[in-house]
């Protein structure tokens, strides 16, 4: 079943909410937010959370494979983990709550503006690419319930996890809301959800078993023997021929990471010069709300509006007739969100330069 492309979205399955380092669930893999585990040994999971955990206690020192559905894939994928007593928490060593698909994809909340000494700059928060999940115990699906989250931790210290969109990875990021810093707000950002600020589709095929669990797997085949408390692999003539190969498999994942880097920095040196003409329209913004004089801070001359103006729409144009031949596939459907709110920050300005 793994790499498979459907599920039903009105279904559910069991959310991760949080992986413990070092715990049977690091080690297999799970991605906090985005993961849902749908099925144990063939079980089809409700939301019934005893059940759940009577299923995990079952399988204790025993192989099990989970399936595993993922929101930002839009994959099934099939899990292998033993659960067990590691030192921690829990035999998985994760927090997991029964969620339902529906409408998970519009969940998360884009950071646009992190403002100068707020509790959102404090804590590293980045604009226009962090966006934010939720905390262990709820995950973020309006402004209205990260509303009441911040005003709960009022002047406590809140841990939240954040997907950054350049590095496609989840962080978890420490912050500490409160008022009377200078600004306006708790938390100090323009934070925003809806169709143009979802999380982006991932711009390069993602490898769930880390280098770390393929390496932890090899040592487990050297190390095992005919007890049950691990993956229940007994030692047999031939078993040592296997050891290359998850090896080889940890190679090629160092391999993919590294190549993936290398892409990764590409892409970011083409779209510097983007990032650099959105910072400067969104200053231009901030100081226009502030009532600041225009000419405290340098701004786009009028000539460099117009030629991003123009770039943004020549850019539209290519997309909309490609869209008029054939459907957009998710990557040129985000592409044309973005460009589209372009557009309209551009137009915006230009207005406020009138």
């Amino acid at each position: 079943m793994g790499g498979t492309q459907s599920t039903n979205d009105e279904e559910g399955g069991f959310r991760v909410f949080k992986v413990n380092p070092g715990s049977p669930a690091a080690a297999a893999g799970l991605e906090v937010f985005f993961d849902f585990i749908v099925e144990i040994n063939g079980v089809q999971m409700v939301s019934d959370q005893f059940m759940f955990a009577k299923t995990i206690q079952d399988a204790e020192d025993h192989r099990t494979k989970l399936v595993v559905y993922n929101i930002r894939t839009h994959t099934s994928r099939d899990v292998f983990v033993t659960p067990r007593r590691w030192g921690g928490a829990g035999l998985l060593g994760a927090v997991v709550r029964f969620d339902s698909l529906e409408s998970a994809e519009s969940q998360g909340m884009r950071v646009l503006h992190v403002f100068p000494d707020s509790p959102a700059s404090g804590a590293g928060l980045v604009p226009y690419k962090d966006f934010l999940l939720g905390t262990t115990e709820v995950m973020f699906r309006d402004m209205d319930e990260l509303a009441e989250v911040v005003t709960l931790y009022l002047g406590k210290e809140m841990r939240i996890y954040v997907y950054n969109s350049d590095t496609e990875a989840i962080r978890e990021v420490s912050i500490w809301p409160r008022t009377g810093w200078g600004g306006d707000g708790a938390i100090g950002a323009d934070i925003r959800t809806g169709m143009l600020h979802r999380i982006p589709a991932p711009r390069r095929a993602y490898t769930f078993q880390s280098q770390a669990s393929a390496a932890a797997l090899e040592s487990r085949l050297g190390d095992e023997s005919s007890s049950p408390s691990g993956l229940g692999i007994q030692q047999q003539p031939g078993i040592a021929a296997a050891r290359p190969a998850v090896t080889s498999v940890a190679s090629t994942a160092a391999a993919m990471a590294a190549a993936a880097q290398v892409q990764l920095q590409q892409q970011q040196a083409e779209q510097q010069q983007r990032h650099r003409q959105e910072e400067e329209l969104r200053l231009a913004q901030q100081r226009e709300l502030q009532g600041e004089p225009a000419h405290q801070q340098p701004s786009p001359a009028p000539p460099q509006v117009e030629q991003l103006l123009m770039q943004v729409q020549q850019q539209l144009q290519q997309l909309q007739q490609v869209q008029s031949h054939q459907p957009l596939d998710a990557q040129q459907q985000q592409q044309l969100q973005q460009l589209l709110q372009m557009e309209q920050q551009i137009q915006h300005h230009k207005q406020l330069q009138a």
